[in-house]
């Protein structure tokens, strides 16, 4: 029976003095097994709620990498997730079949991989700052947005995965730093991501 369970931090693993680039980085370093799942992810990048869950789930899709199918499989939760930030949820919940869905080890390293130097060129220009677009109230709108930008995700457009998983990844990146510009700025981006992606139809 699959059950809808909360993605609660490992305390064991938990290092929130850690940017995500560096956790990511860790993750590979610990896990050497053929197959890993969500949860161990989540597990070890730790108490970072809303912003880590949909951060990992949109990482495949704004990288450019040879996996086939990966829309599928990265819209619904992106959408669910999304959808309980809107109506205020403390922590994001993920059916267990998700959350323990396993994925090749290979697969895994290929996007964590590539999405390492990505961060790191993000996290050089992240920091503490609007609070306002931090707030609890404001990460309601924010989560309108997401869900939103995760739903073109899900949708059949060809090359249409790429930019607004991008914009997803600089909001979560903007919601775990706690950096409102930049949630501010992609917001501004996704109003337009959908007028873009015309263009190329």
């Amino acid at each position: 029976m699959n059950t809808l369970v909360p993605l609660v931090p490992n305390p064991q693993t938990s290092d929130n003095s850690l940017r995500t680039s560096e956790l990511l980085q860790r993750f590979l370093e610990k896990h050497q097994g053929d197959e890993v799942c969500l949860r161990d992810l989540f597990d070890e990048l730790g108490d970072r709620a809303f912003g880590t869950t949909l951060l990992i789930c949109a990482l495949p899709e704004a990288l450019p990498l040879p996996i086939a199918g990966i829309s599928a499989l990265v819209a619904m939760p992106l959408m669910l997730v999304s959808g309980q930030l809107v109506l205020g949820f403390e922590q994001p919940w993920l059916p267990d079949w998700i959350a323990d869905q396993p994925f090749k080890k290979e697969h895994c390293e290929m996007v964590i991989s590539a999405a390492i130097p990505f961060l790191e060129q993000l996290e050089n220009f992240v920091e503490p700052r609007l609070p306002f677009f931090t707030s609890p109230e404001a990460e309601r709108g924010v989560g309108v947005i997401l869900f939103l930008l995760s739903f073109i995700i899900a949708l059949p457009i060809p090359f249409g995965n790429m930019l607004p998983a991008i914009v997803i990844v600089l909001i979560c990146l903007g919601l775990i730093e706690k950096d409102g510009l930049i949630i501010a700025i992609s917001g501004m981006v996704s109003g337009i991501t959908p007028a873009l992606l015309l263009l190329v139809l």
